[in-house]
């Protein structure tokens, strides 16, 4: 059994790093990186990091990106037992960032996880039962949400992923409570107002350089940044925020403090050219968390 589940995508994350100021249509000199990725990839790989007994379901081609990213994965420590191989290809993240490590624009194929069927949840209930949190991106189709809505959702974690893929959280939330959402603001926009009296007992919003905002039903609070004023690569930083966030809950704080956690992990993974928080340990997560709160 397994302290928490994470579902989603699981991907090759190839990024290009603007040298100097980014001009738009033309070419830009860059520099290119090939890293493991996939959101859910990454906030179970930062999980596992912090010591969390983590599992992963995501669909993962039997190709090389896919042999790259299943090896770090396992590596890190996260339980695949549960991973399905196809003969699909790989997902790819493929993303342009300016010289300063923001992003300009991103796109991404992740019809592999099509193949991520209701059923296959099914065959894992008992793990999933026994999860104290459940996990989930929206890279897996409206079917799986809803499965995970009705069965999971108490407890169950929704990360929306981009704007246009949030909209199968919305579309959820007409049916089904869900325990927590971590939006950024362009998401939350596109979810629309009054989230918790729709369903969402939990709010995190993911704010960037200005770090995040959690609310309730009753309270909302502003919690600021951690990271160092030098940014490396903000490609990550969400998923690494989610992961800290999760362990902040698993490990019993209230929503505001484990948000703390999050920023936390979030401040090294935007130090690094990694798609996951370089570094990252239980006992440096709680170092950073002291020092700033000081």
């Amino acid at each position: 059994m397994f302290d928490i589940v994470v579902i989603g995508g699981m991907n090759i994350d190839i990024k290009a790093k603007a040298i100097g100021p980014f001009l738009p249509a033309t070419s830009n000199p860059c520099e290119v990186t090939f890293t493991p990725g996939g959101v859910a990839r990454n906030i179970a790989h930062n999980l596992a990091m912090l010591g969390v007994n983590t599992a992963l379901i995501s669909v993962i081609g039997n190709d090389a990106p896919g042999e790259i990213a299943f090896k770090a994965t396992g590596d890190a420590g996260v339980d695949l037992s549960m991973a399905l191989r196809s003969d699909a290809a790989t997902g790819a993240y493929v993303a342009v960032l300016d010289e300063a490590g923001e992003l300009i624009s991103a796109v991404n194929d992740m019809r592999i996880l099509e193949r991520l069927k209701p059923d296959h949840l099914d065959k894992h209930k008992a793990n999933l039962a026994a999860a104290k949190y459940i996990v989930v991106d929206c890279n897996v189709s409206i079917e799986v949400l809803e499965w995970l809505a009705l069965h999971c959702g108490g407890k169950l974690i929704v990360e929306p992923v981009s704007v246009t893929k949030s909209q199968k959280l919305k579309a959820v939330l007409e049916k089904h409570e869900i325990y927590l959402a971590t939006p950024n603001r362009d998401q939350l926009a596109a979810l629309g107002s009054d989230l918790h009296g729709r369903g969402l007992h939990n709010l995190v919003i993911h704010l960037g350089k200005e770090g995040s905002r959690a609310s309730t039903a009753r309270i909302k609070q502003q919690v600021p940044s951690l990271a160092a004023s030098h940014v490396r690569d903000v490609t990550g930083a969400g998923d690494a925020a989610v992961a800290g966030l999760v362990y902040g809950l698993f490990k019993g704080y209230e929503l505001f403090d484990a948000a703390r956690f999050g920023q936390a992990a979030a401040s090294l993974a935007v130090a690094s050219i990694s798609s996951t928080a370089v570094g990252l340990s239980e006992s440096r997560l709680l170092a950073i968390v002291e020092a700033r709160h000081e």
